[in-house]
């Protein structure tokens, strides 16, 4: 009958084990060649290592060897560290992998939303613009029959006299240009804490409410203009009895209205 051993303190392998299973066990690194083991015949104490010296791989058809290798890993007097130690290391190093995933994650939002913000731009009291229009071409629509009735009559004119097809032709220009100035020096704009409207060429002038101010926003939309899709938004505050600032001949008025109600109720428009 083969020699049987048993290994002290070692709670994994409690019964007797063959030489086959020790080597086994060597081989798979699953026990130390440093452990204790005691010959159940003799009674003699050996290290595994004195057991199997010069043992050749038994070989797997023979049967002799048939241990299996533990659900778990064992803690072998010889290594470096316990291996339970290194699996908490393990699990400690992916817990902080994890926070540094989720950190960079969370600088990477700040950086995103910054550059949001810094691709809007401010108003002139510092303030980010959440809406900016000006008064729409449709509105001028006399002005703008008037430049197209001169365009038409300064080419009727070429077959005449080109003296004044060339002064219709600049009277048309002129009050295109003029159409262009009186649009864009009226800016319409709305921020976070405030409407505002914005007028003047070379000197500037202002009027605006606090959105937390406003009292009643009345939305027209009618005739020509209402067809066309333009709208006179008026602003109310409970400071003053009448109209406090006004948006006129504005391009989706309605939507301009929603985003001031969303302010007034504290709602993040940026998020939609």
């Amino acid at each position: 009958m083969p020699a049987r051993y048993t290994l002290q303190q070692h709670p994994a392998f409690s019964a007797p084990l063959s030489r086959e299973d020790l080597y086994t066990l060597v081989a798979r690194g699953s026990l130390a060649r440093g452990e204790m083991c005691v010959d159940e015949d003799t009674g003699h104490t050996h290290t595994v290592g004195e057991v199997v010296s010069g043992m050749r791989p038994p070989s797997a058809s023979s049967g002799q060897s048939r241990i299996a290798r533990p659900m778990y890993r064992e803690i072998s007097p010889d290594m470096d560290e316990p291996a339970v130690l290194e699996e908490e290391e393990e699990e400690e190093e992916e817990d902080d992998d994890d926070d540094d995933a989720a950190a960079e994650s969370e600088e990477e939002q700040d950086e995103t939303d910054a550059k949001k913000n810094d691709d809007r731009d401010l108003s002139p009291s510092g303030e980010t613009i959440l809406h900016h229009a000006h008064p729409s071409w449709l509105g001028y629509t006399k002005a703008l029959i008037l430049c197209l009735l001169l365009t038409i009559a300064g080419a009727l004119l070429f077959l005449i006299q080109f003296e004044y097809a060339i002064i219709a032709l600049l009277c048309a220009s002129s009050t295109l240009i003029a159409v262009g100035i009186a649009r864009y020096s009226r800016d319409y704009i709305v921020t976070r804490e405030r409407v505002e409207l914005i007028w003047g060429i070379i000197g500037r002038s202002s009027k605006e409410a606090r959105i937390c101010d406003i009292r009643s926003i009345d939305v027209y939309e009618s005739g020509l203009k209402g067809m066309l899709g333009l709208g006179t938004i008026d602003f109310s505050t409970a400071a003053n009895a009448g109209i406090e600032v006004q948006f006129k001949d504005l391009r989706r008025a309605h939507v301009v209205k929603d985003l001031v109600r969303k302010l007034q109720r504290g709602v993040d428009p940026t998020d939609d």
